[in-house]
């Protein structure tokens, strides 16, 4: 970060700790940012500094979901113009406005050349420039947009407020004396604690631990030569482990069933063709592939989510609540504050409905409620009056009629609609946008209504999953034509629908899986596939600061309590402040996330629809601001004589198990592709350079500023990505001992004429090649030519992980095999297969004229070559990433 003013030199940092750097915990330090810009905010850190340390394993911006890694089949299920990450005038808020782009501007900004695009590769390019308003883009480009956004923020971030970035899992957190350095101390995996005076949870959505039924149909899978995919995020799920053909019971049809089903069908080399009807001019057909299994598919309610809804945000329908209000509600309260989900709130959100549609069941123009009928079971369970006899064929025909039915109402036209209907397409679909907005705005007000204590126990852990059940369903759907695939999948005979109320057990005789539905539909298979997202429970979740929350354990006391009407959720108040086992809260502890019992709320929000995400995250900012200046004030004025750290800071210290670090001299178009990518991979990256620190943090958001002296000291590897003259020309001694990379190849004048220069001071140097003249001008580095021979703009796209299918090699050479060792694991790391060409003389082969130069070569090609695998390949080196098998490369 930028040095702070003079006035502000001589103060003990406010030491702020963000467990967490995906889209909820940068839209809380944007937040931050914001609020100390405001008049307000500035006057509660005059002559005070926050130092925010964010602590993420993963990409800052993006976190562990977004990806630029996902295939590009996984989609958004919004469409670009409903995508914003930026707050705007119609959010209630005590902060400013930060006005910026949606997703669709922001492409379009690409575009126009008015905004730089976080990418240079040129398929991530192309999907960016591809986006118009109405597009779903893929997951992988809207990570691209929350990285390109954490930029703006900590670009945009005043003086007063430094942020590092450590690529570190938090394993605990520990409440300390505040004379012994701190409220809270935050332990890490693979390097010293950190102390911090506040501290906000947002670790979003974690990997979660195998529970015991899952570990129990694994282990029969495996015991009877099955197959169970369990629970995952859709890029992370081993579906190739599913075989062409083979049958396959999948559990969930929500929109993890619609990613998994986009992988093994597209994914597998299967194509959609378009095949138009009357009345359906967006009928597909699909051509299998052959590699295909077949999937039975199932769930609760037997059905995939609702389509989006045809220009869902064009206006329509009541903008106000009458029924569902807060005096509605402390009517209803009983003796403790508190009241029932089912009895007394689900009743006010069916009468919104009610009075919005007149037609839907229970209103004043639909039918009555049968005996026994909640006010919402006709939305929520839409097959409940498909009997247990209604079989296969039964089945097949009430689902598709209800995916036709549905396509019909949301877009205006599908399967059985007239050929030329009366009604214009935005007309035919009106009922649906009211229902669509008027339950965004129920969401919303049950944010603020409803918090977790308000709720009575006895609807115990129906709250808040049953509400955001419901709501996913009927207003976080698939893309239309993600239903469209659906129906031409079943029509090619690839999926097949098993119906609602499914069950399934391993049945130990036949030793396959049996799937059973309420309509009667029985089946067996050896392939199980669980297409639904891990539950995000405390005591699940593979992060272990989480588990600790709430357990303690050693003679330590717990920090916070499980709620008790959301269980396995930790228990937040309205200010999201954590709550501690007796009850009160913590007030220098936040927490927000799926695993709080918190009513979730996405990161991303629509814009101009007041978005509750938006909200929270200025109230917690606020909160954190108002108890920095109380933490200052609390020092009376003490200084302690230590200032707070800036940009070219050390890094934290070294351990054995962390991932490489990755030093850069010269961020240019090489040096930004390849800090990009290492970054994108877990590596920490430390950059020396002229550009101004504002433009570095936009360009490389997560990456750390330091000066060329102190590369030495933090990177185990240094990657020289400047002209070939500038490295001619470096200092030997701030280089020396390093393992140095010369990403570099001659080009001009200048560059031919520094190498004459060394040609003329070094003996016998007239044949050598450029990297054994820049070691001979670096005499006390151990130099490795590499990375010269692929272009910046296939650097980020051409990566892929370790074993597979036509994995790219890229070359190196040296005369260190430690060194060696270290860059292969780099590389590795980095997405490529590393093949050693030799010594440093034989790198004059993937020079510009040498014949290793150009082109796409895996491994085997390279080798064939003349090139042998690099020293680390089971990844036995340094920070070298694991394989499954043991790699062909380091």
């Amino acid at each position: 970060m930028a040095q702070r003013s003079a006035e502000h030199s001589g103060d003990t940092p406010v030491r702020i700790a963000l467990v967490g750097g995906g889209p909820r915990a940068i839209g809380v330090l944007e937040r931050l940012g914001a609020q100390a810009r405001a008049p307000h905010g500035a006057a509660l850190l005059e002559g005070r500094t926050l130092r925010i340390d964010v602590i993420d394993p993963h990409m800052p911006g993006s976190g562990r979901i977004w990806r630029t890694d996902e295939s590009p089949l996984l989609l958004m299920n919004s469409r670009a113009a409903d995508v914003t990450i930026f707050t705007d005038e119609t959010v209630q808020m005590a902060g400013p406005v930060q006005a910026g782009p949606s997703l669709a501007e922001w492409a379009q900004g690409i575009r126009e050349g008015r905004i730089a695009a976080p990418t240079v590769g040129t398929e991530r390019l192309a999907e960016i420039e591809a986006i118009t308003p109405t597009s779903f883009a893929s997951r992988r480009t809207a990570a691209l947009y929350l990285e390109w956004f954490l930029g703006e923020v900590l670009a945009a971030l005043p003086g007063t407020i430094e942020v590092r970035v450590h690529r570190s899992t938090a394993t605990a957190l520990r409440a300390r004396d505040t004379d012994a350095g701190g409220a809270w101390q935050v332990r890490l995996e693979d390097r010293p604690a950190l102390d911090a005076d506040l501290v906000l949870l947002a670790a979003g959505h974690t990997d979660s631990r195998p529970g015991t039924s899952t570990h129990a149909l694994s282990a029969f899978a495996r015991r009877h030569g099955g197959v169970h995919v369990a629970p995952a995020q859709a890029g992370d799920a081993d579906v190739d482990a599913l075989a062409p053909g083979q049958d396959v019971i999948v559990r969930g049809m929500g929109l993890a069933f619609i990613d998994l089903l986009a992988l093994v069908t597209e994914g597998r080399g299967g194509r959609f063709v378009a095949d138009p009807v009357p009345g359906g001019p967006d009928r597909l057909r699909y051509e299998a592939s052959g590699r295909e299994p077949h999937l039975w598919a199932g769930s609760r309610r037997g059905v995939p989510y609702h389509s989006k809804v045809h220009e869902e945000a064009a206006p329509v329908g009541p903008l106000d609540l009458v029924h569902l209000t807060d005096a509605a509600l402390r009517e209803r309260e009983d003796e403790h504050g508190q009241v029932d989900l089912h009895g007394d709130v689900l009743p006010l959100v069916a009468a919104e409905i009610a009075r919005a549609l007149p037609t839907v069941p229970g209103g004043a123009e639909g039918r009555p409620l049968a005996p026994g009928e909640a006010p919402l079971d006709w939305l929520h369970d839409p097959l409940r009056e498909l009997g247990a006899d209604a079989g296969a064929e039964g089945t097949r025909r009430a689902v598709l009629d209800h995916i036709a039915a549905d396509l019909r109402d949301r877009t205006g036209h599908g399967p059985g609609a007239p050929e030329e209907p009366e009604l214009p397409r935005l007309e035919r679909t009106v009922e649906a946008r009211v229902l669509f907005q008027l339950l965004l705005r129920l969401h919303g007000a049950l944010v603020d209504l409803l918090p977790a204590h308000r709720v009575r126990g006895g609807a115990r852990g129906d709250h808040p999953r049953w509400w955001h059940s419901l709501f996913s369903f009927v207003a976080s759907g698939p893309p239309p034509h993600r239903l469209h695939q659906l129906l031409a999948l079943e029509r090619a005979g690839v999926v097949s629908f098993l119906g609602p109320g499914l069950r399934v057990e391993a049945d130990e005789a036949s030793g396959r899986f049996r799937a059973r539905s309420a309509s009667g539909v029985e089946v067996e298979a050896p392939a199980l596939l669980d297409a639904f997202l891990p539950e995000q429970t405390l005591v699940d979740s593979a992060n272990p600061l989480l588990r600790d929350l709430v357990t303690g354990g050693a003679g330590r006391p717990a920090v916070g309590r499980d709620c008790e009407i959301a269980p396995g959720r930790l228990e937040v108040d309205e200010e999201h402040r954590v709550l501690a086992p007796d009850g009160t809260p913590h007030e220098r502890l936040w927490a927000v996330g799926p695993w709080t019992s918190e009513l979730p709320v996405g990161a991303f929000s629509r814009p101009r629809t007041n978005a509750p995400a938006f909200r929270r995250n200025d109230r917690v900012a606020a909160a954190m601001l108002r108890e920095a200046a109380a933490v200052a004030d609390s020092r009376d004025g003490e200084r302690s004589g230590e200032a707070p750290a800036v940009a070219c800071s050390a890094l934290p210290a070294r351990a054995a198990s962390r991932p490489p670090r990755l030093g850069l001299l010269g961020p240019g178009k090489l040096g930004t592709a390849l800090a990009r990518t290492a970054l994108r991979a877990g590596v920490e990256v430390v950059v020396a350079s002229r550009q101004e620190p504002e433009q570095l943090r936009r360009r490389l958001p997560g990456s750390h500023l330091a000066r060329v002296e102190q590369l030495r000291a933090e990177a185990d590897v240094i990657v020289l990505a400047v002209p070939l003259h500038v490295a001619l020309a470096l200092d030997p001694a701030s280089l020396a001992g390093t393992v140095v990379v010369d990403a570099t190849n001659a080009w001009g004048p200048e560059d031919e004429a520094a190498l004459e220069a060394v040609r003329s001071r070094v003996e016998g140097a007239e044949e050598w090649g450029t990297s054994e003249l820049l070691a001979a001008s670096l005499p006390g580095a151990q130099v490795v030519k590499t990375l010269n021979h692929i272009g910046y703009h296939d650097l980020e796209d051409h990566g892929r992980t370790a074993g597979a299918e036509g994995r790219r090699a890229i070359a190196l050479a040296t005369d260190h095999e430690r060194a060696a060792e270290r860059v292969a694991a780099l590389l590795h790391r980095l997405g490529y297969d590393a093949v050693r060409a030799g010594s440093l003389a034989d790198g004059r082969r993937f020079e510009p004229a040498g014949k290793l130069f150009s082109g796409w070569r895996t491994h085997a090609e390279l080798t064939a070559l003349g090139g042998a695998s690099a020293p680390a390949a089971d990844g036995a080196a340094e920070g070298a990433a694991p394989s499954t098998r043991r790699a062909r490369v380091a």
